[in-house]
Order: C-alpha cells, then sequence, then structure tokens
C-alpha cells in the first residue's frame, strides 16, 4: 500500500463528508480463466485501493456518512481456511491489515456479516466488473451507487496526492525501462514478439504487472493491436505503446515509434516530427487551467500543418483544421486520466472525462476523445497524438467523398501502398500549479536522432 495509513484515514473521511448513505466498496475476486480454480492474477478495484482497502480478495469496504475515516468505517473479509493455505499460503493478519489501512483491528469482521450490516439501510455499492461480487451485491440488496457517489469519487481522485505520485514515478520508471528494452531489441529479422519478450521480461524482474496487453506492432494504424506474429522487415515501422502497473496498482503508459532498419525514411522522418512537435507543443500547453479540448485542438492544428508541409494535405490551414480533415489521420482523442488505472475512473465513463455540461463532439475522430476538462494541479494524464494511415478508412468512400479538394490522393496512396503503419507518441504528464508539468517520462528518449541511436545499437 503506496501511502501511510493517515492518509487512507482522511480519504474516507472526505468521502463520508459528501455522502448521505451507507456506500459499499468491494474488492472483487479473481475470475476464472476456464474453470474455477484456473484464475487470472487478482488486482483489487482500484475504488476500493484508494480508501484504503488492502488487496484481499473478496472484500468489502464498508463507509457510512460523517465517518471521521476510522469510526464509521467497516472492512469485511474472510479468513483462508486450512485448505488454501495449503495451496495459495497464509494472508495478512488482522494487526497488519489495521495498521496498513487505518481501520480499527475491532472494525474487521467476516463477509457473512455484510448483508445483516446494510440490511434496510438503503446501501450503495461500488462494484468491479465481477460476476461473483455482482452476486454477492444483489443478494445483500445493495442498489449500485449513483452520479452522487460517483462524481464525489472523481473529485477526490482526479488530483494525485504526493504519495501516489511516488507510486506513478515508480511505475514511470519500470515502463521507460522495458521501453529501453524494447528498443534494443527491435532489428531486422526479429519478431513482434519478440519485442514483446523483452518489454515482460523487464515487468516481471520488477515485480509489475503490463498496465494494459503491450502493443507492438508493424501494423501501428491498428490502434489496440495486440498480435504478436509479424517479422520486422527493413523499412517498417514498430509501434510500442505500453507501461507498467505496481504492487500499489499505479500505472504509467509510454508509446514509441521505432524504425526497424534504425533510420527513418524522408517521409517517415517528417511525419514523425510533426507528431513530436505536435505532442511538445501539447505539453506546453497544460497549464492550470486551460481546457483539455483546447490543447487537443493544438495538437490537431500542428499536424495539419505537417501533412501540409508532407504534401498529403493540400489547402488554408484554418479551414482544414474547421472542417477536421486531420481526423484522416488523427482518428483518436489526445489522451485520457491516468493513475490507478491506465484509464483511470474509466469505469465512470464521461462522468470522470467531462466537466459539467460538456459533452462529446460528433465529427468522427473528434467523438473519441476521452477527457474534456480544465485542468488543475495534480492532475495526471496522456498526451498521446499520432498519424495513421488506416487502409479501411481510405477505402471509405463515405469518409472520404467530403474532404475530396484538400486530399493529395497520390501521396496517400503511396504511403498505403508502402504499408506506412502509424506513428504515436506518448507521455504522461503531471500538471503543477505555475508552469510547465512534470514529464514523468522524461528520461525516455523521443526525437528521432535519439530513437535511432538506441535502435540501431
Amino acid at each position: 500500500m503506496p501511502a501511510p495509513p493517515a492518509i487512507y484515514r482522511d480519504r474516507r473521511k472526505e468521502f463520508a463528508d459528501k455522502i448521505t448513505r451507507p456506500v459499499v466498496i468491494f474488492a472483487g475476486c479473481a475470475r476464472a480463466r476456464k474453470y474455477a480454480t484456473n484464475v487470472q492474477p487478482f488486482r483489487a478495484a482500484s475504488n476500493y485501493l484508494y480508501f484504503g482497502g488492502p488487496p484481499i480478495e473478496g472484500a468489502a469496504l464498508l463507509i457510512e456518512p460523517g465517518s471521521d475515516g476510522s469510526t464509521g468505517c467497516t472492512l469485511f473479509r474472510s479468513r483462508p481456511d486450512f485448505d488454501e493455505i495449503l495451496w495459495t499460503g497464509d494472508s495478512a493478519c488482522d494487526e497488519e491489515i489495521s495498521r496498513a489501512s487505518g481501520i480499527d483491528i475491532a472494525s474487521l469482521v467476516e463477509v457473512d456479516l455484510l448483508a445483516k450490516t446494510v440490511e434496510k439501510r438503503d446501501a450503495q455499492g461500488l462494484c468491479p466488473p465481477c460476476p461473483t461480487t455482482s452476486q454477492w451485491m444483489n443478494s445483500a440488496n445493495i442498489q449500485p451507487a449513483g452520479a452522487e457517489v460517483q462524481l464525489a469519487i472523481i473529485e477526490l481522485r482526479l488530483v494525485k496526492g504526493e504519495h501516489e505520485l511516488v507510486a506513478m514515478r515508480e511505475a514511470a520508471r519500470v515502463g521507460i525501462e522495458a521501453h529501453i528494452a524494447a528498443m534494443h531489441a527491435c532489428a531486422v529479422g526479429q519478431r513482434e514478439a519478440d519485442v514483446a519478450a523483452a518489454i515482460m521480461s523487464v515487468y516481471t524482474a520488477n515485480e509489475c504487472d503490463p498496465s494494459f496487453t503491450p502493443i507492438v506492432s508493424i501494423r501501428g494504424e491498428i490502434l489496440h493491436s495486440h498480435v504478436y506474429s509479424n517479422q520486422l522487415k527493413a523499412g517498417d515501422l514498430l509501434l510500442v505503446d505500453s507501461g507498467a502497473e505496481t504492487l500499489s496498482g499505479y500505472a504509467s503508459d509510454f508509446t514509441r515509434t521505432l524504425p526497424v532498419s534504425g533510420e527513418f525514411t524522408s517521409i517517415q522522418r517528417q511525419l514523425y516530427d510533426t507528431v513530436l512537435r505536435a505532442q511538445q507543443l501539447a505539453i506546453a500547453a497544460c497549464v492550470s487551467g486551460a481546457r483539455y479540448r483546447d490543447i487537443h485542438d493544438l495538437a490537431a492544428r500542428a499536424i495539419c500543418e505537417g501533412l501540409v508541409e508532407a504534401e498529403c494535405l493540400q489547402g488554408d490551414i484554418d479551414d482544414l483544421v474547421a472542417r477536421r480533415a486531420h481526423t484522416l489521420f488523427f482518428c483518436h482523442g489526445l489522451g485520457h486520466l491516468i493513475g490507478l488505472d491506465v484509464h483511470d475512473m474509466e469505469e465512470f465513463g464521461d462522468l470522470a472525462g467531462y466537466a459539467s455540461g460538456r459533452t462529446r463532439r460528433e465529427p468522427f475522430g473528434d467523438k473519441f476523445l476521452r477527457l474534456d476538462r480544465d485542468l488543475q494541479a495534480g492532475y495526471a494524464l496522456t498526451i498521446e497524438p499520432g498519424i495513421y494511415l488506416v487502409p479501411a478508412l481510405w477505402a471509405n468512400e463515405e469518409m472520404i467523398k467530403p474532404f475530396q479538394d484538400v486530399i493529395n490522393r497520390p501521396a496517400v496512396d503511396a504511403l498505403l501502398k508502402d504499408n506506412f503503419g502509424g506513428i504515436r507518441i506518448e507521455e504522461v504528464i503531471v500538471v503543477k500549479e505555475s508552469g510547465k508539468p512534470e514529464v514523468l517520462s522524461e528520461y525516455l528518449p523521443r526525437t528521432a536522432d535519439e530513437v535511432c541511436a538506441l535502435v540501431s545499437r
């Protein structure tokens, strides 16, 4: 657990001051892979961890309205029987749990008492996507938490405290090491699987998990490709998107695009520098009070300018941006929240990502923007612009027709013929009270020359 118990007590008290009904926050259970005893590794739900729930499978944390963070908080947990201990080992004792969580030892009770404790109390619950826990919640007649509870948690979790940032910096350190290993493993004749294996070996050696299934692909235009079957060939671009999750649950998430040959072609280099320029402009704009959607648009404008310079688009920059011509190449949002999850608070959807009164824009590309808030000190988020040549998009006449007058089709077709794929460069940043943001991936090489130097080794 990354913070001292007083931090968790303060979080629970602050949350308790915002609620009017008892709230049960469930840890969840390990999911079965193929049969009941063949399970995925257990990872406790993030909301449960945030409020000091120890990583115990099947546990639940009850927070009462008006609690001081200790009194009025109950942890429901089960004790392993001898057969369980035989197979999986003993678990932490109550004294250890109490010391770590800041919950009084007298408030650690058996899970069987949950239903009776909340009976006829109109309790609300936060349940991870776990069928076993959902059944337990339903049998105890606990209703899913409404917007009031969700917004109270969002308000707390949006701003990262120093103990959280320490954990995120550690996740960044391991993520950087994994990306360096990927750069060293990238070479003509290797497979995507070889590079993915180099990444995973770093995570295992550092007692971390990947924060999501690593994306290691020469098909960089497939935004979430999880297949590693391709061999790396001269001229390919290898997109590597991966991050670490520490034992405490905090995540990192970085992307680099590598020239397999150790050198970019002329057009690859030009478009790589465009993405990097867009990213660096966006990072510099991430100051307290700035609106994230405006920063997305700033990056989009830089990409439009680069696409005109590369002769993929033609026309007036203001007109191209207004028409959203860049979405043919930059077809996703600029980034997302990050913290205890790689997409922090994704379970709350746009309630977390969008400020009150704001909604997603409708056009293709823009509609995938996950975040539209005014930035505050302590917000942690990603900045990840990209340029992609998606064959299915360019074969879709309905999507291309509105932009035919500004597309240089021969230049686009030449990139498609060469299997250009995609370029993305991603950092994790933390907004500061004043001045430039902290870049957690500061020491991960990003310029074209730096990346080429590591790959060519």
